[in-house]
């Protein structure tokens, strides 16, 4: 009752509210025209009525005029400003009282303007609020009484009058009041009762409409869930008829009252075979498991659920695999349960298990026989080996059981397992981890070589690729494989050593050569300074010099007598012939022995010059210097001087003007100059060609310097140009094999190059040396040196 008397009286409040607003506008009009009313009152009428027929416009005609459209503005302002408060009726009906108190004294105080007042009252009680007209009567009678005493002129329109006049004009609006108050309550009575009506009959219609609404729902759910039924029946007969499972309906005893047609197509039995019939009857045959038969005799004696896989055979003897399901259901009396049996024929899937696991096991073994542990690691919150293979007990010493975590492993366990980088060497653990956490972060794949520390405290070398992979529920994955790689580092390494050493035999064969090339030709020197010396012996031991002492000899026997032993003796008168026969041989002589010891001493210069520049090559070794190329070939050529000379070979020097001084080591360009001057002198003394001669050709290549040294030698067949440069490998007869092989290294070290090209036997022979103008700063190891020179 409170909530419906609250709700009617809402309802009136809204309606009284909407009809006051229709009343604020009506007024707020009715102010306006008032104003246009009074704004021509005051131009055409006021003036003559305050000071006859001449016309002159007064200052409270003016005064009115404004005090007038202040008061229209006032109202219509208050009134949008607050529309539904009560204090706006108030303010309506004082300003439309003091218009009409407006238009009086505008009239000069005209009895007929004084009818204003009584109908601004009949248009107040449109409010239907009394209070509103208690309001305007107490401002008329505010209005009278002042003007009425004070400036009767203004509402009387005389200028004496009596000070009680005001009360007759109070009274007539008393007596209008008094019978629009009671209007006022019966209209607002009447009203509310017609809310009241109102709201009654909505509540009504509510209530019906309410009524007839939960009807309408519960029939309509009553419709669907019968609806739902009926297709949940129609679905279920459809799924028990058609579906490929086997269901039989048994009752409490286990005896089948009801089967599929899926139990016909699986069973091969008809459903006139089975009905009464013992359902485990045809569960079963002789190669099903005894415990699972237990196991379904106990669930329909105790008439609990149960699910398990066995082996069958069909009504026609086939074998077969069979998933059954039990399960009881009550009845609607609440008595003893039944039991629907759900067979379902799963030969193809427990082939393909059985398939998978022989393949499973097949894999396993093939994994464990690999010379290399497989493994698989989940990088979750435990970190885990979900898979290693037994080989990894060869690397480590450890089994391959103390690396995989179970499904529910154990606290103990997961404390005590072991991964495989709990054995990495402490000098490589930091480059392992990096390494492992790159992979992981990127998810990519990874390869590395690394120390490990078996059980026995032996260091090994494993190498161990793999990938890392993202799976969204147990984080990162990483697949890989872990070989032990030890025999083949130990036998690298035992290779480098060999290698190296190799280099340096190679090295000190090349420089054996050099050093023999050098005592060759200072031993060709050496035969021109035998001849010029035993020249020199011979010429001294036949010298008349001997003569000349028994000439001195004679002298000194007749020394006293000697003027006329040369007189008169005939032996005296042959000493001054003689002595000019000797004294002409000792003039031939002499220029005889001054010859060979030029000789002598040219041949000892050559000597020195070719010890002088192995001096310098020794001293230059390693030393990166500022080179002429004209200084290095002048060098070269000066070591294989005695050589040219003897087999009278004419060599012919060309250097462009732009070849630029470049910076390198001299010793190792020597070397390989040396050496090719001196294989060149030896192809053109092999050869016995007519016009032996070789050409040395400077000239510069972009950033290179290309010298080459030609002959018309023997020349190199085609087929030995590609193993011209290998360690070993000689084409003269008592060489080596080291000179061309060093030389091509010795190229390589300074960043050039070694080449050679020929045209065939007898065609002669060219070699390229290229060296760079200015070196790179790295230079690459001389392992990777030698390996290029030989596949030069």
């Amino acid at each position: 009752m409170t909530s419906s008397n609250s709700t009617d009286h809402q309802l009136f409040d809204f309606r009284y509210n909407k009809e006051c607003r229709w009343v604020h506008r009506f007024m707020a009009k009715l102010m306006l025209v008032q104003w246009m009313v009074g704004i021509l009152f005051a131009f055409f009428w006021s003036p003559y009525t305050w000071i006859g027929s001449t016309s002159y416009v007064h200052l409270h005609v003016w005064a009115a005029v404004f005090a007038g459209g202040a008061l229209s503005s006032f109202a219509a302002l208050w009134v949008a400003t607050f529309p539904n408060a009560t204090h706006s009726r108030h303010v309506i009906a004082v300003s439309q009282m003091m218009w009409s108190a407006l238009l009086i004294h505008l009239s000069g105080g005209r009895i007929e303007t004084h009818f204003h007042v009584f109908a601004s009252l009949a248009i107040l009680s449109s409010y239907r609020d009394w209070r509103v007209l208690v309001t305007a009567t107490a401002t008329v009678a505010i209005d009278h009484w002042v003007r009425g005493v004070f400036y009767p002129l203004s509402v009387f329109g005389v200028t004496a009058e009596s000070s009680f006049r005001w009360l007759e004009h109070v009274a007539w609006v008393l007596f209008e009041v008094s019978f629009l108050i009671p209007c006022c309550h019966r209209l607002r009575r009447e009203f509310k009762e017609l809310c009241d009506r109102q709201g009654e009959i909505e509540r009504s219609k509510r209530s019906v409409d309410q009524q007839v609404n939960e009807r309408t729902q519960a029939l309509i759910q009553t419709n669907n869930l019968l609806l739902h039924k009926t297709d949940e029946a129609e679905m279920l007969a459809m799924v028990a008829r058609y579906t490929d499972n086997a269901v039989a309906i048994t009752d409490a005893e286990g005896r089948i009252k009801w089967v599929n047609e899926g139990y016909t197509r699986i069973t091969g039995y008809l459903p006139e075979d089975v009905i009464e019939e013992d359902v485990l009857q045809f569960q079963q045959c002789e190669e099903t498991d005894a415990a699972a038969v237990n196991k379904m005799r106990q669930a329909l004696r105790t008439g609990s659920a149960c699910n398990l896989e066995l082996q069958n055979r069909r009504k026609n003897g086939d074998a077969y695999w069979l998933a059954t399901e039990i399960r009881p259901t009550k009845n609607k009396d609440n008595g003893s349960p039944r039991f629907i049996v759900i067979n379902s024929d799963v030969s193809e899937r427990k082939a393909v298990e059985l398939s998978l696991a022989e393949a499973e096991q097949q894999l396993r073994s093939i994994l464990d026989n690999v010379p290399g542990a497989f493994y698989r690691r989940h990088l979750g919150q435990d970190d885990k080996s979900v898979f290693m293979s037994r080989w990894i007990e060869t690397i480590t010493g450890y089994p391959a059981e103390e690396f995989i975590v179970p499904e529910t492993p154990d606290p103990d366990f997961l404390l005590s397992k072991r991964s495989h980088l709990d054995f990495v060497h402490p000098d490589d653990n930091e480059r392992v981890n990096k390494t492992f956490q790159d992979a992981i972060n990127d998810r990519s794949d990874f390869s590395i070589e690394y120390r490990i520390t078996d059980k026995n405290d032996h260091v090994r070398w494993v190498w161990e690729r793999g990938t890392c992979s993202e799976q969204s529920d147990s984080g990162a994955i990483v697949d890989g494989t872990l070989f032990d790689i030890t025999d083949r580092i130990e036998a690298e390494q035992e290779n480098l050593k060999l290698q190296q050493d190799l280099l340096d035999a190679s090295r000190q064969a090349g420089m054996a050569e050099i050093a023999t090339g050098v005592l060759h030709n200072v031993g060709n020197i050496l035969n021109s300074v035998n001849v010029s010396a035993t020249q020199i012996q011979k010429q001294l031991d036949s010298s008349p010099l001997r003569n000349l002492e028994k000439i001195s000899g004679l002298i000194d026997e007749y020394r006293q007598t000697f003027p006329a032993f040369v007189k008169d003796d005939r032996r005296g008168q042959k000493v001054p012939e003689y002595i000019r026969h000797v004294t002409d041989a000792l003039q031939g002589e002499r220029q005889t022995v001054r010859d060979e010891v030029n000789d002598l001493v040219s041949n000892i210069e050559h000597i020195k010059a070719i010890i002088s520049v192995q001096q310098t090559m020794a001293k230059s070794s390693g030393l990166m210097q500022s080179l002429e190329i004209r200084d290095l070939l002048n060098d070269s050529i000066s070591a294989n001087k005695a050589s040219l000379q003897s087999h009278r070979i004419n060599l012919s020097q060309s250097i462009d003007d732009d070849v630029p001084t470049i910076v390198s080591d001299k010793h190792r360009i020597l070397q390989i100059l040396v050496n090719l001057i001196k294989n060149a002198v030896d192809a053109l003394r092999d050869s016995n060609v007519q016009s032996p001669k070789i050409s040395v050709i400077a000239k510069k290549e972009a950033d290179h310097v290309s010298m080459r040294v030609a002959d018309n030698g023997v020349g190199i067949r085609q087929d030995r140009l590609d193993q011209i440069f290998q360690h070993g490998f000689t084409t003269k007869k008592g060489g080596f094999g080291f000179g061309l092989h060093s030389s091509a290294n010795a190229a390589k070290e300074l960043g050039g190059r070694l080449t050679v090209a020929s045209e065939g036997e007898g065609c002669g022979a060219s070699f390229e040396l290229t060296i760079p103008i200015c070196p790179e700063k790295e230079t690459r190891p001389s392992g990777e040196i030698e390996s290029v020179a030989q596949t030069s």
